[in-house]
């Protein structure tokens, strides 16, 4: 996204800096609220509502309230600053496994395909398994992009997807290929 701001892409921001507060804060029952939507069927606890609400916007759009919602059910799991996409810590941990640098862990290279196949409906339990893992190996994600990856998930050109995967399985002289055409 490049010129000015959107009010959703503010909204990301301001909603990304408040949950850093809390963590920063260690308001311990904050982020026990938070976690609590990941228990609840619908995916939006009740005691969560104080901490997600006021982000939400005017309008009523049950996808992007459940997006918010479980963003900030995976940041109180894994409140970690900074980091990446999912695709850069997926490959990240698969780089740090023994004998995987440079090849693919299958177990995690199923992993990762799997939550690229999944689709809106089934994508909060493959995020929750991810960012266990990411916590897990202490990779810390990027969280307001993790927010619009969730909220452009459903696109049908699936241009998340693909950037996700381009994330995973770009190679060592692909980066350095990036960050030439960037500087």
């Amino acid at each position: 996204m490049t010129g000015a701001s959107t009010p959703q892409a503010d909204r990301i921001t301001t909603f990304v800096a408040h949950l850093r507060r809390l963590a920063e804060e260690e308001n311990r029952g904050a982020l026990a609220a938070l976690r609590s939507s990941l228990q609840d069927p619908n995916g939006m606890a009740t005691a969560a509502c104080p901490y997600i609400v006021p982000f939400l916007g005017a309008t009523e759009d049950l996808y992007r309230d459940r997006a918010f919602f479980l963003v900030g059910a995976l940041f109180a799991l894994h409140a970690e600053p900074g980091g990446g996409s999912i695709g850069q810590a997926f490959r990240a941990i698969n780089d740090d496994q023994k004998g995987h640098t440079g090849s693919d862990s299958e177990s995690l290279r199923g992993r990762f395909v799997a939550l690229l196949d999944a689709d809106a409906e089934d994508l909060p339990d493959h995020l929750r398994h991810a960012a266990s893992l990411a916590r897990a190996k202490e990779k810390p994600l990027d969280w307001e992009r993790l927010l619009r990856d969730v909220l452009g998930w459903r696109n049908p050109a699936r241009y998340v997807q693909r950037r996700l995967a381009r994330d995973f399985w770009r190679t060592h002289d692909n980066a350095l290929e990036l960050e030439g055409e960037n500087s």
